[in-house]
């Protein structure tokens, strides 16, 4: 049965109302259209509607939508359907792969104290046998695969299984036994990296009136941390020996409590009872002193800057300070004499014409060593005495304020370390070649720029905490701190890390 239509095909192909205003109707005129196919006055344009027995009550119209016919294959098409790849995994085992191949890869070789808290590779293969570290690595492997990726769907699941992983961990946590701290320890591990991850790399300028380290959520996971290694030592501790996860999870522990500048809790301090032996834990003894003569120097620095001076008694304890941080920087250089032969390092100067530094090379000169492990070693050697002499001529300037000539050894021994740290950053880059020199009869080494450089991203990972020390001194010259923080901040971003990718603001860490 026919309907007359008024209207333009124009607001019909746009499935409007056409109010049929001659010859062009408003709607066109508004949405500044051309106005096709309005009928002459007079004439009508009709639409026929074919009714059919739905239409006319006869048959009652089926439910949900209508079938389609399924269109046949083509019998060529047979043959490449069968050879098609199967489908891919799911989101979630897809970021579990990548993330397990490129972001928890360590060092083979490396002595135990520069090991990664999750070099346990076979825990990576049996992951669903433990839900909560299961959840814990999906969620940081989703963050990072969404961000390597540029794919949101896996950052939304990331915080959907994130929050998941919060719920389970409050019911975990109250059930620690021997049998599950470890999983637990490695699980708010992951979190606080997560955090690391998710951080805004852009922050609010009510975030600017504080420090760094009041703003990063993933300190909050490290107290929690600290609180089931003080559960283990008091209570599981007669039954689990100290583990590798409990004795890595410590050190990160102290380079927490050195980041935030506060104060170790006395059962924390002797490493022995955590597993630390030999050379680690004579490194480890020396760490927890300039731990303890930090958290004194800030103390009396709050003294003079709300006094104007300081008592005698301070200035006593200043001296008392100033005299500890000497022997330890003394016996962190008598602690490198230990060290295998094998792990010594040899210098050399760049033969290429540039212009310092660069944004591969602080300098001319470089550092080789025989493994990438052993350079790790010798880095977290460069920070540490980086760190305390700082602190000692912090502590020179409340107690010895004419001692120019302590001051300037001091002030030396910090530019010798942060050179030497710039110039092994190369190495571990691997960006550096080194060939036999042109006369075959003797021992002379040619280090030149590798163009084909291939940076192994868990030795990188390495640099992280001695480049954090040394970046965050105001007492390192400007110059190599500034290097120092483009480098953090380009290994942030290698690694999807936010919080070192802020490394070069200004609002960065300040020890």
């Amino acid at each position: 049965m026919p309907f007359p239509s008024k209207a333009c095909k124009t607001c019909k192909t746009r499935r409007v109302k056409c109010d049929e205003t001659q010859p062009r109707c408003l709607r066109c005129v508004k949405a500044d259209r051309v106005c096709y196919g309005m009928p002459p006055v007079g004439e009508t344009d009709h639409v026929y509607h074919l009714e059919n027995s739905f239409a006319s009550g006869i048959k009652k119209r089926p439910r949900g939508p209508r079938p389609r016919p399924t269109p046949a294959i083509q019998p060529s098409l047979l043959s490449q359907i069968a050879t098609q790849p199967p489908p891919p995994a799911d989101l979630k085992s897809q970021a579990v792969e990548y993330y397990i191949q490129n972001h928890l890869r360590t060092l083979e070789d490396a002595p135990d104290l520069v090991r990664a808290v999750y070099d346990f590779p076979t825990l990576w293969s049996s992951l669903e046998t433990y839900p909560i570290l299961n959840l814990a690595v999906s969620s940081m492997a989703l963050a990072v695969f969404s961000r390597a990726k540029n794919h949101p769907p896996a950052a939304i699941e990331a915080t959907e299984s994130y929050h998941r992983l919060l719920q389970l961990t409050q019911q975990t946590i109250f059930s620690l036994d021997e049998n599950n701290i470890d999983i637990c320890l490695l699980s708010i591990f992951f979190m606080g990296r997560y955090e690391q991850v998710i951080h805004c790399p852009n922050p609010s300028h009510f975030q600017l009136k504080f420090p760094l380290h009041s703003c990063v959520q993933s300190f909050s996971h490290h107290d929690g941390n600290l609180a089931i290694l003080k559960s283990w030592k008091e209570h599981l501790s007669e039954k689990l020996p100290a583990t590798d996860v409990i004795k890595r999870v410590r050190r990160g522990m102290i380079r927490s409590a050195l980041l935030r500048n506060i104060a170790l809790p006395e059962w924390i301090m002797d490493g022995s009872l955590f597993g630390e032996k030999g050379l680690e834990l004579e490194y480890d003894c020396l760490v927890v002193r300039v731990v303890n003569i930090r958290e004194r120097l800030i103390t009396l620095g709050k003294e003079k800057m709300s006094q104007g001076q300081l008592s005698p008694e301070s200035v006593d304890l200043a001296k008392q300070l100033d005299e500890q941080a000497r022997v330890v920087d003394q016996a962190l250089q008598e602690w490198t004499t230990q060290f295998p032969e094998s792990w010594a390092y040899q210098r050399y100067t760049l033969s290429e014409p540039l212009s310092y530094p660069t944004t591969e090379f602080y300098s001319p000169k470089v550092l080789t060593y025989s493994s990438l492990s052993y350079v790790a070693v010798w880095n977290l050697y460069f920070g540490t005495r980086i760190l305390i002499n700082c602190s000692r001529v912090s502590i020179l300037e409340l107690a010895y304020p004419d001692d120019t000539e302590q001051l300037s050894t001091c002030l030396t021994a910090i530019d010798e370390m942060a050179n030497d740290l710039a110039s092994s950053i190369p190495f571990c880059r691997q960006n550096i070649t080194i060939t036999d020199g042109l006369d075959s009869d003797s021992d002379c080494k040619v280090v030149t720029i590798n163009p084909d450089e291939h940076e192994e991203q868990h030795a990188a990972i390495t640099t992280v905490w001695p480049l954090s020390i040394a970046s965050g001194l105001s007492r390192v010259e400007v110059k190599p701190r500034s290097w120092f923080r483009a480098e953090l901040a380009r290994i942030g971003r290698m690694i999807y890390d936010s919080v070192l990718e802020g490394a070069e603001r200004e609002e960065w860490l300040e020890l």
